[in-house]
């Protein structure tokens, strides 16, 4: 079950149930609710709506060059669908495999992202989230242009907001509560690091692709958020880890001393 929500919010509703449905399939009794946590761009408050209008503003001001091209409110609906669908968005948005493929190459060109990377497809939610919250922006704290690495350092600055940090905290103390060096943890975390790819993360543990699954499936249980089925809180857990990666505590077993602010080579990667 979800929370309940208004009939406008019905789509956040399907994902929280996605989501608790995630976590009954690990329980005898077959029946969760969505364990409530806070939006992270409502929890950092308008700081996070300028940084996503920026963010987005290569894609918020495209104008098709021709009529059967899509424009901004439709490359912007479906880069917001494969991120929560991902290839089941030509379902819910009743297109054809070569049609999203061809919108996602221009989303990607536009903002400048690499969609293979876990980091960049992070961003891209969180900024699609950001706008979709509608909190009022602050016309004081406006952002640099995406392309500049001012704007990509601005991220990390978010990031290590107090808020953020704690929000970062609920999202994976479930799993890190106990310890935080193990197996679950440490699966998750190479998962993460390896863009959310089964093949990559057993060959970074040395265990076959089943093992990463199993164990993958009973942190869905353990964090009731679903992980390896769209609608998924990978992206989440991505820009929760690295929340905390940034304060330099101790993330899923190992501790990384990072400033405030520092970035990763290349924009969020």
């Amino acid at each position: 079950m979800s929370d309940p929500v208004a009939l406008p919010d019905t789509a956040t509703g399907y994902a929280q149930a996605f989501h608790a449905l995630a976590a009954a399939r690990q329980r005898t009794d077959r029946r969760a609710s969505f364990a409530s946590s806070p939006d992270l761009s409502l929890a950092i408050g308008s700081a996070a709506t300028a940084w996503a209008s920026d963010f987005l503003a290569p894609l918020r001001d495209h104008s098709a060059r021709r009529p059967q091209d899509p424009d901004s409110t439709e490359l912007l609906a479906t880069a917001a669908s494969w991120l929560s669908f991902s290839s089941h968005a030509t379902k819910h948005l009743k297109i054809h495999r070569n049609t999203l493929s061809a919108r996602l190459k221009h989303v990607a060109r536009q903002l400048n992202l690499d969609l293979d990377r876990i980091a960049d497809r992070s961003a891209l939610t969180f900024a699609l989230s950001a706008l979709a919250t509608a909190y009022p922006a602050d016309n004081t704290t406006r952002r640099p242009a995406p392309h500049s690495d001012t704007a990509i350092r601005h991220l990390d600055d978010l990031l290590t907001h107090p808020a953020a940090t704690q929000w970062a905290r609920l999202q994976l103390q479930p799993l890190t509560a106990g310890d935080p060096s193990s197996e679950l943890a440490t699966t998750l975390k190479a998962w993460l690091q390896h863009d959310a790819r089964i093949d990559a993360t057993a060959n970074a543990l040395s265990l076959s692709a089943t093992a990463v699954r199993k164990r993958l499936a009973r942190a869905e249980g353990v964090l009731q958020r679903s992980l390896l089925r769209p609608p998924t809180a990978r992206h989440d857990l991505w820009l929760a880890q690295r929340a905390l990666s940034l304060t330099g505590v101790c993330v899923m077993g190992t501790r990384e001393n990072r400033s405030p602010g520092a970035t990763t080579a290349s924009k969020v990667r």
